[in-house]
C-alpha cells in the first residue's frame, strides 16, 4: 500500500502538482503498487502519459505554432528515463550477489 510520501513524491517525478490532470492520489497509489520501486510507478505513468499525447499533431495557423507531437516525444524520454533508473535500482542488488569461478590451477 503506498503511503503519503511516496505519493507525494510520485507527483512531483511525474509532473502532477494538482488533480487537474488525471492523476489523482488512487492512480498515482495504484501505479505505486503496480511497480517495485517509485522510479518503476513514474516511467508507468510518463508512458501512459506519452500514449494520451500520441494523437497530437502540430498546429500552424495565422503565423504561429505549436508543436504538440512534442508532448508525446517529452513523456517518452521522461519515462525512458525512470526506466533506466528503476532497472538501475534493480541491478544494484545483484552485484552483491555471489560469484562462481572456475577454478585455475598452476602446473608447477
Amino acid at each position: 500500500m503506498a503511503t503519503e510520501e511516496q505519493i507525494s513524491a510520485l507527483r512531483l517525478m511525474v509532473d502532477e502538482e494538482g488533480d487537474c490532470g488525471g492523476w489523482d492520489e488512487d492512480k498515482l497509489a495504484a501505479a505505486i503498487d503496480a511497480s517495485e520501486t517509485l522510479n518503476g510507478a513514474a516511467a508507468r505513468v510518463w508512458y501512459l502519459k506519452a500514449g494520451s499525447y500520441a494523437n497530437l499533431v502540430d498546429v500552424s495557423e495565422s503565423g504561429s505554432s505549436r508543436k504538440l507531437s512534442d508532448l508525446h516525444k517529452n513523456a517518452t524520454e521522461m519515462g525512458n528515463l525512470y526506466a533506466g533508473l528503476a532497472l538501475a535500482e534493480d541491478t544494484a542488488s545483484v552485484v552483491d550477489a555471489p560469484v562462481v569461478r572456475r577454478i585455475r590451477r598452476t602446473v608447477a
